[in-house]
Parts: structure tokens; C-alpha cells; sequence
């Protein structure tokens, strides 16, 4: 690459270094959050027991999108949901520290040499693979490629930087001043938002001769503690209780390491001197300070839990009726911003569960409070239906894949088939026994028993309905969809028997027809909606 020359040529060369590496690190990491998280959340699910191998997976996540924040950001929301635990998620922390030294290391292996033929391979794999499956791959290839370009403009741009007398006067001052150094890695670790820019920086000055080495680690120290910051904030400004405890065990075990670094500083600098060039040093102090880290903090990590779960506890009280998974922070990863919604789905379906078993008990002249119960409940099922389809809306479509946004769409169906089985069960059955207690009116006995035989068989149907939806089971959603036409034939059986028994001249029928028949159909539109979350669950779950 053309090395510049002139003042506004260097900065350029240095802005547009980092930008097209802040750009790269990027795109990667969105395309990770589009086409990965599923299978992290799944790889996770297995690797919950076994927290070494989650660190593996942390190292190797994100050494693949060079995003450790993303990383953080994905390990919040499934410790959130439950999926894994705070061990588990602290174990792929670790990792994920390690992860983000990796790109680093390409410096050290001059791989900025060949930067222009990496961003075009990058760019033919990107173009070639634009009309496939692959395409999600080709763009990771080209974002690589504008990585190792923008760490080529940092090492130009920087040369004549490091060439200059005033340069070299000002840094052998700061030498001397350390902590000012650690104080200016951290500023830039968080202007950057991305360790990768942060520490490549640093290592193609130290590499240039633009900084002393003990200056380089010096900043190299604090860029370590700098981006657990941005994470830090974003946890105590939100809600989540588990993204405390997470930005906190990230934040100490940082702390603690780079402090004992900093106190070895002199002799660590002695040390690195044989190893290369100062950019060398500086990328093996990097990658070395994590991976000490991971092996220091890693047996340690059930009574560090323990520790920050004592120092931020479980609120005491939580709301009863209102959502309770609905965290804002999971909106930036859609899996689990999904998996949330389907948390609060699932305590939907317990109350609709409830209403239909008190349901037929309201025409119990005895039971005045079933209706005010039932009433309540489906007041907390509105609420919650509002809740998650607010929620599901305010989901970044550009980042979702196809396959997550015909999921948010078919949530946004069922909830409101369920809030719609729960009007039923409140405005229509509880309302007809209220006004058949109203006007006195009598059932037929045969009429009665008629009304509950179809009564158990539409609760019993909609509870498997419900089930295959929690378990999100397509083979169960099947086997309830296969009894719709005998649930439609027993209907119109019942609806066939009141009629004679009109024709009868059966005086309770006569009095109680129009209820009658108004609760078979009720029962009917239950069914309904329950066999439409049985499609849906049979073709988008």
C-alpha cells in the first residue's frame, strides 16, 4: 500500500483504517446475530453442563465475529430466558475474551501484505454467492477483507506518525506515566466500541516504532478494561438483574488482571522484549493477559456466581399479572427476543387453561365469584396480549432472518387467538350463565349432560392444542387437528338432538333453546381459534 505522505493524508489514512475496521467487525457481527444465534442458543443448550466446552464456544464465536459485546449481549438474554446458566454464560465470557484477541494476531503474521488480494477474494466470493444459501458467508468473507484493509490504512497512515520527532518527544513523556496511558486505552476502547480497533491500533503504533513498548502495553491494559465498560453502562442503566451480575463478573475479572499486570508492567516489558517487534509484544501481552485470565477465573467461577448473585439479589416481589420475560435489552438479538414472547405466551395459555375449567362452572347458581374470577383473569390475558404484541413489533426486521420474522408473525397470530378464546370464555359462556340464572331459566337433564359432554370434549381439545404449542410439538398439533371434523360432527349431533327435543314439545328445552344453542356455538368458536394455533404450530414452529 502507498505510504502517505503529506499531514492530510496520514489522518485520512488513519480515519478511514479505523472506520473500515469499526465497518468490518460490523458486518460480521450482524450477520452473525442473522444466521448463528439459533444454533449458538442450541449448541448451548447441550454444552450447559459441560462449562469448559461452553468457553470453547465463546472462543469460538467470537473469534469468528470479533464482537465480544455481541457475544455479551446474546449471553445476557439467554441467562434472562433461563436457557443456560450465569456459570455457564461466565465460562463463555472467558472465551469470548480470548476470542477477541485472535484478530490481532493477523498483524503479527503480516497478513496486511496481502490486504487488496483478500478484500477482492472476499468480494468474488460475496458476488458469486449473492443468489444462494452462501451468500451469508460471502459477506463475512468480504467483511474480513475490509478488516485487513482498514488494519493496512491504520499500519500506512501510521508510519509517518512514528517517523516523527514530536511524536516520539510526546510518547517518551507518557512513559513515564502509565496510568495516563491505561487511562487512554480505555477512552479509546470505548470511542471505538470494538476491542479489535482499539488493540489494532495500538499494536501497528508499537509495531511502527510510534510507541515504546512499555507505553503500548501500558494502553494495551486499559483498552482490556475500557470494553467491558460500554456493557457495564448498558447493564445499570437497564432492568436486567442476571446483565449485572454478567457486566460485573466481566468488569472485576478484567479489573483484577489488568491491575496485577499493571504492577508487573516493568518486568512483563523485559520479558516481551525477545519476542519480536513491539506490535508482536503487544499481541502476545494481549492474547496472554485473557487466556491467564480464563485459566485463573475459570475454577473459580461457582463462588464468583455465588458472590455477584449476593451483591445484586432477586428482587423480592414481582408482579403477579403483568409480563414478566419481556426484556427490552433481548430486542437487539431476535432469537431471543423470541423466546421471550413465547415465555410470556406460554403464561397466556395457563390462564385461558384456567378460564375454560371455571368457565362451565359459572352456571353453578352457587358460584357468584366465578365470573368476577374469570373477569380478572381475562383482564391479565389482555394485558399480556398487548404486552407481547408491543413487544414483537418494536423487533428490527433488518435484523431477523426469514425464518425468524415468520415467527414473530405467527406469535402475533396465536396471541391473539388466545386473547380472543379468553373474550369467549368472559362475554359469551360466563355471560350466558348469568343471564340463565337471570331469567331462571331450567336445562333439559338430557339437555345439560348433552352441554357438558361437548364442554369436556372442546377443553380437552384445546389442552393438547396448548400443549403442542408449549412444547412447540408439529406432530402433536397434528394429532389435534385430526379430531377437528369429529369435534364439527359431535356438534352438529347435539345441535340435531336439541331440535327433536323441540320437536318433543320438551318444556325445558323450549324455555332454554336460545342459551342453548348460543353455548354450543360459544363452545364451537373456542374451537376454532384453538385448531388455528394448531396450524400454526403444525407449519411455523
Amino acid at each position: 500500500m502507498h505510504l502517505p505522505t503529506s499531514p492530510t493524508t496520514v489522518v485520512s489514512f488513519l480515519i478511514a483504517g479505523v472506520l473500515l475496521l469499526l465497518y468490518g467487525v460490523q458486518q460480521i457481527s450482524d450477520i452473525f446475530q442473522k444466521t448463528m444465534s439459533a444454533r449458538l442458543r442450541s449448541a448451548l443448550a447441550t454444552l450447559s453442563r459441560r462449562p469448559w466446552m461452553a468457553l470453547l464456544l465463546g472462543l469460538i464465536t467470537t473469534a469468528i465475529t470479533q464482537s465480544s459485546s455481541a457475544t455479551s449481549s446474546l449471553l445476557v438474554g439467554l441467562v434472562n430466558t433461563q436457557f443456560i446458566t450465569l456459570t455457564t454464560a461466565f465460562f463463555m465470557l472467558l472465551g469470548a475474551n480470548i476470542g477477541s484477541t485472535l484478530v490481532v494476531q493477523l498483524l503479527a503474521l503480516h497478513i496486511t501484505d496481502h490486504a487488496l488480494e483478500i478484500l477482492g477474494l472476499g468480494t468474488a466470493i460475496a458476488f458469486f454467492t449473492r443468489r444462494s444459501k452462501l451468500h451469508p458467508l460471502g459477506k463475512a468473507f468480504f467483511a474480513f477483507g475490509l478488516i485487513t484493509v482498514g488494519l493496512a490504512a491504520l499500519e500506512a497512515g501510521s508510519r509517518p506518525v512514528a517517523a516523527s520527532p514530536l511524536t516520539a518527544d510526546v510518547l517518551q513523556a507518557m512513559v513515564n506515566a502509565p496510568i495516563v496511558l491505561a487511562l487512554i486505552g480505555a477512552i479509546l476502547s470505548i470511542a471505538f466500541t470494538s476491542s479489535a480497533a482499539s488493540i489494532g491500533l495500538v499494536i501497528v503504533l508499537a509495531g511502527n516504532g510510534a510507541l515504546p513498548p512499555i507505553a503500548a502495553l501500558a494502553i494495551m491494559l486499559g483498552t482490556n478494561v475500557g470494553n467491558t465498560f460500554t456493557a457495564l453502562l448498558s447493564a445499570l442503566s437497564g432492568s436486567s438483574r442476571v446483565g449485572r451480575r454478567l457486566a460485573y463478573l466481566h468488569t472485576g475479572t478484567k479489573l483484577i488482571g489488568v491491575t496485577v499486570a499493571f504492577l508487573l508492567l516493568q518486568p512483563l516489558a523485559q520479558l516481551l522484549s525477545h519476542l519480536g517487534n513491539g506490535g508482536t509484544q503487544v499481541a502476545i501481552a494481549h492474547m496472554g493477559l485473557n487466556i491467564a485470565l480464563a485459566l485463573v477465573f475459570a475454577p473459580l467461577a461457582t463462588p464468583l456466581v455465588r458472590l455477584v448473585t449476593a451483591l445484586v439479589p432477586d428482587q423480592e416481589s414481582q408482579s403477579v399479572d403483568g409480563p414478566r420475560h419481556l426484556d427490552p435489552e433481548a430486542l437487539a438479538t431476535p432469537a431471543v427476543a423470541l423466546g421471550q414472547a413465547m415465555r410470556e405466551i406460554v403464561r397466556m395459555t395457563d390462564l385461558v387453561t384456567v378460564m375454560l375449567k371455571r368457565g362451565i362452572l359459572a352456571f353453578d347458581e352457587e358460584s357468584d365469584n366465578v365470573p368476577r374470577h374469570i373477569d380478572q383473569l381475562d383482564d391479565q390475558l389482555d394485558d399480556l396480549e398487548e404486552a407481547v404484541k408491543s413487544y414483537l413489533t418494536r423487533l428490527d426486521e433488518e435484523q431477523m432472518t426469514e425464518q425468524q420474522s415468520r415467527r414473530e408473525l405467527a406469535l402475533l397470530y396465536i396471541v391473539t387467538d388466545l386473547e380472543a378464546i379468553g373474550d369467549i370464555i368472559d362475554k359469551q359462556i360466563v355471560r350466558l350463565a348469568q343471564r340463565k340464572q337471570h331469567e331462571q331459566v331450567v336445562f333439559s337433564e338430557e339437555g345439560w349432560q348433552d352441554l357438558i359432554t361437548y364442554y369436556q370434549e372442546v377443553q380437552l381439545a384445546v389442552q393438547q392444542v396448548l400443549a403442542a404449542l408449549a412444547s412447540q410439538d408439529p406432530t402433536l398439533a397434528t394429532e389435534c387437528l385430526t379430531r377437528k371434523a369429529i369435534l364439527a360432527q359431535t356438534k352438529r349431533t347435539l345441535h340435531l338432538r336439541h331440535v327433536r327435543r323441540l320437536q318433543q314439545r320438551v318444556a325445558p328445552s323450549l324455555s332454554s333453546s336460545a342459551i342453548h344453542l348460543d353455548l354450543l356455538n360459544a363452545m364451537s368458536r373456542v374451537l376454532s381459534h384453538a385448531f388455528n394455533i394448531a396450524t400454526i404450530v403444525q407449519g411455523e414452529m
